[in-house]
């Protein structure tokens, strides 16, 4: 009996190790999976902030250029000529001239390096106030300068984003 235990004492010795090495290998497989898969969620999760960032640049450089059209020079009776490119203002068909946001007018720490630009083009002109046209002559307020507001936000390493915005100038009430 003595013999007997012996033998099969002598026949387990190498399968618990082998067990365990098998384990072993299994977990270490399943720990580089869990690490590889928390990674690609950490640049998911940057990525996104990026783009979010960038969005909000674009944005803020969208509305600064749409302020510009509609508050300064007198866009609503000068059709922009090549000369006005300088400005950011340019008229259809031109090469874009993009025009930095100026410093103070976005989150500088935030966006590191990346200044939002924008560029604004003339369209022609669309419908004014509703009745403007309605009279022999037409009046000055018949028709609204249209524009289209292209605003970027661009970084190395980060996302580029580009938003659109198409504006009808305004142009003061009748009798005002």
């Amino acid at each position: 009996m003595k013999s007997v235990m012996r033998a099969s004492a002598r026949a387990q010795q190498g399968v618990a190790l082998i067990v365990v090495l098998i384990l072993l290998i299994v977990m270490s497989i399943l720990g580089i999976v869990i690490m590889r898969s928390s990674a690609m969620q950490e640049r998911m999760s940057a990525n996104l902030r990026d783009r979010s960032l960038g969005f909000q640049a674009a944005e803020g450089a969208l509305r600064y250029a749409q302020d510009q059209v509609l508050g300064a020079g007198n866009w609503h009776t000068q059709i922009p000529t090549a000369a006005n490119c300088a400005t950011g203002i340019c008229p259809t068909g031109s090469d874009p001239v993009w025009v930095q946001v100026p410093a103070g007018t976005y989150d500088e720490a935030r966006l590191a390096g990346a200044v939002p630009e924008y560029w604004i083009e003339y369209l022609g002109v669309g419908p004014g106030y509703k009745g403007a046209c309605d009279t022999l002559p037409p009046s000055v307020d018949c028709q609204s300068p249209m524009y289209r507001v292209t605003a970027r936000s661009r970084g190395v390493g980060r996302a580029d984003v580009v938003v659109q915005a198409n504006i009808v100038s305004r142009i003061p009430e009748p009798g005002t």
